[in-house]
């Protein structure tokens, strides 16, 4: 737990810097401190050390980034309808950086920003780092203090844990935003099984309506392995097709935590991620919007978090984080061989 009145002990700085995570097996992972992003996921396919995200050539490169790549994404991730919300009968306005919405935090949202790194729990395979967001902050109320902690385990699990308080109610949702190809070139090959039985209805901005869509014997049912190509260069759904792919939150099944929520498979390279979590939905997106260096749906991210625009929608779980209540979440990315 974050105590929100402990002194700051942890490093400050404002350049980038890189923390590398190691197993036994082969396996590594790069964490850096501007905006708390994973770097790289490098897996051995065939003994060869392969990427696993799509990523940048160097650390300096994710200050201009467009794209969130594996970046962490808050105060409130995903979109706010309108950039406003209304909490004990008080109205908030946020900034509105997707057009009329607010998307991932605001402008200046937590993956702009150079998180500090502990010192005190930086080993060979963990690191936590942490940031401050002070009351106001992106018109959001009250302090909160925030940390997240990256663990890569000798069996090729990264554990993602944030954990943190505030002293003014306020809302939260944390995710990481990766784009997974599994060595791939894209995402087109991959095959994705997700428990899921239903999906947030948006409208045209990737706003809820408040309505949730049953999957049954539609292109949203990922109840069994399905090619993510072959699916959306065949479908006839009218929101697929205006968003050029998938860019929709996906209500995960209340199953056991120990259960993977997707599992994501190259069948090219025989590796698959299961993804496993605590929150309630998924933001899968295909990343049609990625450009420059990079090209549309060259990777997909999987972003576990709470139901978009929650704020909005009385019926949704709450993001709401009371002062004498701890944040608490978790993902966990298990590679494997499937050989």
């Amino acid at each position: 737990m974050v105590n929100i009145n402990s002194p700051v002990t942890a490093r400050q700085t404002s350049k980038v810097e890189t923390i590398i995570l190691r197993n036994e097996s082969g396996m590594s992972v790069e964490v850096i401190n501007f905006g708390a992003r994973i770097k790289s996921i490098k897996f051995p396919v065939h003994n060869i050390a392969t990427e696993m995200i799509l990523a940048y050539d160097t650390a300096k490169d994710y200050l201009t980034d467009a794209f969130y790549l594996g970046a962490t994404c808050g105060r409130v991730c995903n979109r706010i309808a309108g950039g406003k919300f209304e909490l004990e009968g008080k109205q908030y306005q946020l900034p509105q950086n997707d057009g009329e919405n607010c998307l991932h935090g605001g402008i200046d949202n937590f993956a702009m920003r150079f998180w500090q790194i502990d010192e005190e729990t930086l080993t060979d395979n963990s690191v936590t780092l942490s940031l401050i967001s002070p009351d106001g902050d992106q018109g959001f109320p009250g302090t909160l203090k925030l940390a997240v902690t990256y663990q890569l385990t000798s069996d090729n699990k990264l554990s993602i844990k944030y954990c943190g308080n505030t002293d003014i109610m306020t809302p939260v949702n944390m995710t990481n935003h990766a784009y997974f190809n599994l060595g791939d070139k894209d995402c087109q090959s991959l095959y994705l099984q997700m428990k899921s039985s239903a999906f947030l209805e948006t409208n045209n901005q990737n706003i809820p309506t408040g309505k949730l869509i049953d999957v049954a014997d539609s292109d949203y049912s990922f109840r069994e392995p399905t090619c993510i190509g072959t699916r959306q260069q065949n479908t006839k759904d009218k929101s697929l097709l205006a968003k050029q792919g998938y860019d929709h939150c996906f209500v995960l099944d209340n199953t056991p935590f120990e259960e993977p929520k997707a599992i994501l498979t190259s069948l090219k390279n025989q590796v698959s991620l299961s993804v496993f979590t605590d929150q309630t939905a998924i933001q899968f997106y295909t990343g049609f919007y990625l450009s420059d260096q990079f090209s549309a749906y060259q990777g997909a991210c999987l972003e576990a978090q709470n139901y978009t625009d929650a704020e909005n929608n009385k019926h949704f779980p709450s993001n709401v984080l009371k002062p004498n209540q701890s944040y608490n979440r978790q993902i966990i990315y298990h590679f494997e061989s499937i050989i």
